[in-house]
């Protein structure tokens, strides 16, 4: 029967992109129980190797076997706890305690908290690790990679394997490390497969293989490398390999010849020992639970969170921010400066002329009633008294005024008239009556506000003056009579028809920036892989997120909630649970499309990049700045198809119509967010599986 092997890896190509080729039809063998060192400059595909061998990459064309089985096979239990796996980046994330990443690790691999206590008060001492309290962002590098190295021996793995443990590291902590690996796989059977800068210190090593530009050069005992080069140091021999690839003798060659000084590497075992591997069935001793998985994972996430302080206090004090600009910013009235020129009454006696309205016998006199239409003006609108019209308007080009008011020298006399002798008034009379105003409409809300506060304003004096001269109050309406509403009031103002959609949108967003740098972070720091190696599935990783975010997004909408009902007052003629509901779905939308950035962006820029550009035409066309039926119909419907369009006629149905899950209107809103949340989902899902590949 021939002997078991850890890791068998026959022509293994491996390529990124369709020009970069990283492993060259490479074979490997590292046997049960030994410290096989692997070297090689960097860049010449170690890590790479690595990666195949504990499942995180797969192979382009080629075979791995690991522990008998293929990675990621069922039942092989790779990835899984019988791997250990140190990157060579420092794999950790930088709110851990080391405690903390010693407990995460320990429970990921099915280790109770009594079994990784005892364990990590042996790591401390052999490896002279920082105290236990101390983050892993607050340490220097070399501590941090004692740390990760614990990390990977922690759970007693079959297959050890570490990518540069030792770098940064001082002589003789390297050789109490080294001492170590030695007692392990002699004592307990432990495969170590280790990549190293310092070649002379894999002289201890079982075996070690040599590896350049994809390619293993020579695999054998340091011993027999130095006899066969007639060499003093690794190093020489290491250099006269790589002498003689560049002479076009290739690794192959080498192999064979070497191969003759020790039976087991012999060209004709090869076949067998594959066939016997194939057949190996392999059963991972250490069945963790998805439970204690998806426990671990709670916990980091909930570490990463509460301990980025930046991040914890963007999450309270950002939505009570954001509430409290709009309202103080927007729910007031606007304020407008207008000049005035009174031909008739001049500045009417600093104020003190009101106007006067007197009866005889027949009929009803008019007197400065200039006066009395500018007295007790709306403060938000501010009036200042200008001699001639062409001072006030200069000072309306120089932006200064939004308007001017003119009265003519015999307004009353002629508004007198105009009441008195309607079917024959002379059109002299009737340009004297009107007031006119010129306004600056370059600023439309200020121009269109000004213009309604007039109208409104004479329309009030003017039926006070009816009353006055005891006629029909009546005579002072317009022939259009606007009647009470049906839904909401005439006074509403611009911020609560602007509310449910504010509040939609900034919970979109919210979630969006909470979530998009979550599962870049996880992988551009390696604790993505790092756990997948160790049996954590994507999808745990991912739903651990999501469910922590949730909680984050439920205190949002609670708190939002709180500051625009009652702190605020907004009118909510419906239920406010529905209201509070619909508010965290459009929430958890938004969570769902930050994740979405983040799996399919690189890094934290491109992230931000895509979140930032996709906010703005968001807000253009989910009906906050212009009215949806303002947009030209193809517009329109792509409006209509955005996360928060539908979904903020809903709410606006919910607060001032008191409409029901019931209506459409309502439940039209609650399908495009459930669409957009399973769509969100879909391209997660094909995102991670692109990127395990």
């Amino acid at each position: 029967m021939v002997q078991q092997e850890a890791v068998v890896v026959r022509n293994a190509v491996k390529r990124y992109g369709k020009k970069q080729l990283v492993l060259d039809r490479l074979n490997m063998t590292v046997s049960r129980g030994s410290i096989y060192g692997l070297l090689g400059a960097s860049g010449c595909g170690k890590t790479t190797l690595l990666s195949c061998v504990v499942g995180v990459r797969h192979l382009d064309s080629g075979e791995v076997w690991v522990l008998g089985g293929n990675p990621g096979d069922k039942g092989s239990g790779i990835p899984g706890p019988r791997v250990g796996y140190m990157p060579q980046e420092i794999s950790l994330v930088g709110e851990f305690s080391v405690s903390g990443a010693l407990y995460y690790f320990g429970r990921i691999n099915g280790l109770d908290d009594e079994e990784i206590e005892i364990r990590q008060k042996f790591f401390m001492e052999l490896l002279q690790l920082p105290p236990a309290n101390r983050l892993v962002k607050n340490m220097s590098g070399g501590q941090q990679r004692r740390v990760s190295l614990a990390a990977a021996i922690l759970h007693k793995p079959e297959l050890l394997i570490l990518d540069e443990p030792t770098v940064g590291l001082d002589p003789i902590l390297r050789e109490n490390i080294w001492t170590y690996l030695i007692q392990i796989t002699q004592e307990e059977g432990v495969t170590v497969l280790i990549t190293t800068h310092y070649i002379e210190e894999t002289k201890d090593a079982s075996r070690i293989g040599l590896m350049r530009c994809g390619q293993l050069l020579a695999e054998s005992s340091p011993q027999k490398l130095l006899e066969r080069f007639q060499c003093s140091f690794l190093e020489e021999a290491f250099l006269k390999l790589c002498q003689s690839q560049n002479n076009t003798i290739t690794s192959n060659e080498f192999n064979v010849e070497d191969a003759g000084s020790d039976d087991l590497y012999q060209e004709q075992n090869k076949y067998e020992q594959a066939k016997a591997i194939s057949e190996y069935k392999a059963v991972s001793e250490r069945q963790v639970s998805r439970a204690r998985r998806f426990k671990a994972l709670l916990f980091k996430n909930g570490i990463q969170f509460l301990r980025y302080y930046g991040g914890l206090v963007f999450a309270v004090l950002f939505p009570i921010l954001q509430v409290a600009v709009f309202v103080v910013g927007v729910d007031h009235e606007l304020k407008g400066k207008i000049g005035v020129v009174n031909d008739e009454a001049g500045n009417c006696d600093f104020n003190n002329n009101f106007g006067n309205i007197w009866n005889d016998e027949f009929t009803c006199h008019f007197s400065n009633l200039s006066c009395k239409f500018l007295h007790n003006f709306d403060d938000s609108i501010t009036i200042e008294d200008y001699d001639n019209i062409s001072e006030a308007t200069n000072d309306v080009q120089n932006g200064k005024l939004s308007g001017v008011i003119y009265f003519s020298q015999n307004f009353s006399k002629a508004l007198q008239t105009r009441t008195e002798k309607m079917p024959n008034v002379a059109d002299s009379d009737l340009v004297a009556s009107e007031i006119q105003v010129f306004l600056d409409m370059g600023d439309r809300q200020i121009g269109l506000f000004m213009q309604k506060m007039l109208f409104d304003r004479f329309f009030m004096i003017f039926e006070d003056i009816m009353k006055n001269c005891n006629y029909s109050s009546k005579l002072a309406d317009p022939p259009v009579r606007i009647e009470d509403p049906i839904y909401g009031t005439m006074d509403l103002n611009y911020a609560d028809f602007m509310a449910p959609v504010y509040i939609l949108t900034l919970m979109f967003f919210l979630a969006t920036t909470v979530s998009t740098t979550l599962i870049i972070t996880d992988r551009l720091e390696g604790v993505w892989n790092r756990s997948v190696v160790q049996g954590v599935k994507t999808e745990e990783i991912l739903l651990s997120h999501i469910l922590i975010q949730s909680i984050i997004i439920v205190i949002h909408a609670i708190m939002i909630m709180f500051l625009v009902f009652v702190v605020w007052r907004l009118e909510c003629k419906g239920s406010i649970f529905a209201a509070t509901g619909f508010t965290f779905l459009v929430g958890f939308c938004g969570l769902m499309y930050g994740f979405t950035i983040s799996v399919w962006c690189k890094n934290h820029t491109a992230a931000h990049y895509c979140s930032a550009g996709s906010f703005f035409p968001l807000i253009v066309l989910n009906g906050c700045i212009w009215p949806l039926e303002g947009m030209p119909k193809a517009l329109r419907w792509l409006s209509y198809a955005l996360p928060t369009t539908l979904p903020s006629e809903s709410m606006r149905g919910i607060l001032y119509k008191g409409y029901s899950m019931s209506d459409s209107q309502v439940y039209i809103g609650f399908i495009i967010s459930i669409a957009w949340i399973l769509l969100y989902f879909v391209i997660i899902f094909l995102g991670l599986r692109s990127k395990s590949s």
